[in-house]
């Protein structure tokens, strides 16, 4: 008995010492924090929320199918669609979307000038930033093309940049009242191919919007808004469009 109080003597007091050791050193860092003379580990930098991983995209309207061309992709082909959403389908993506029906967004949805539309599900609202898509150009009766698009309101209007083949050239639409508008069509002009992957990427802050075509650097875009644009993101394409999309991004700290 008395070895055993002897060895808990000798832990006892090396734990003292340890712990007196401990609060010495801690109690020496306090001081020369307070007193803002000590040596300090280098703090970072605020890092800004980024979203770069792919989004998933929620079709609205059109005929969307999954597949796989070089990574998981989402392939709208206009010669499948009739050309009508069904108006319990648009209830469901409006409650999904912004967390109500809205009869606008229906009516948008199901009016004769509607246009394929796949949103960006997690992205419930983006202000300023940069959206990125890639885009294969696969058909189309009129012409080729691919959009992205920003600015998606709960009664289901929005604003889109998109390339086209007949033009040749990037343009900024508006689609409200069951109808599109152009706001303003690009300088540049340039054939892409078909049956090739291209990344369209917008870029907006504040008021202004900026454009381009990552592979041609002389398909450039630029605007500047009456108002910040804000709202949902996704794709884009004309009724008759064979266009598949992967990798979409939305990379700003106010994408959610």
């Amino acid at each position: 008995m008395s070895v055993d109080s002897d060895r808990f003597r000798i832990v006892s007091g090396s734990l003292r010492i340890g712990a007196a050791r401990i609060g010495a050193r801690l109690r020496r860092c306090a001081v020369a924090v307070l007193g803002a003379t000590c040596l300090t580990l280098p703090i970072s930098a605020p890092q800004i929320d980024a979203r770069r991983e792919a989004e998933p995209l929620l079709p609205v309207t059109g005929h969307w199918t999954n597949g796989v061309d070089d990574g998981p992709s989402l392939t709208v082909d206009g010669t499948k669609w009739s050309g009508t959403t069904d108006s319990l389908a648009l209830v469901q993506s409006s409650m999904q979307l912004f967390g109500s029906a809205n009869a606008s967004f229906v009516a948008n949805g199901r009016a004769v000038g509607a246009f394929p539309l796949a949103v960006a599900a997690g992205v419930r609202q983006f202000t300023t930033g940069t959206l990125r898509v890639r885009f294969k150009l696969l058909g189309g009766a009129s012409d080729q093309n691919a959009g992205i698009v920003f600015g998606l309101q709960p009664n289901g209007e929005y604003f889109y940049l998109r390339y086209n083949t007949k033009d040749g050239d990037l343009a900024l639409w508006a689609f409200a009242n069951g109808a599109r508008r152009v706001i303003a069509h690009g300088e540049a002009k340039s054939q892409l191919p078909l049956n090739t992957w291209q990344t369209l990427e917008v870029t907006i802050k504040g008021r202004e919007l900026s454009a381009g075509v990552l592979s041609d650097n002389t398909l450039r875009f630029v605007h500047t808004f009456d108002t910040v644009p804000t709202g949902r993101v996704g794709v884009w394409v004309k009724r008759d469009a064979v266009t598949s999309f992967q990798r979409f991004e939305a990379e700003t700290a106010s994408a959610r």
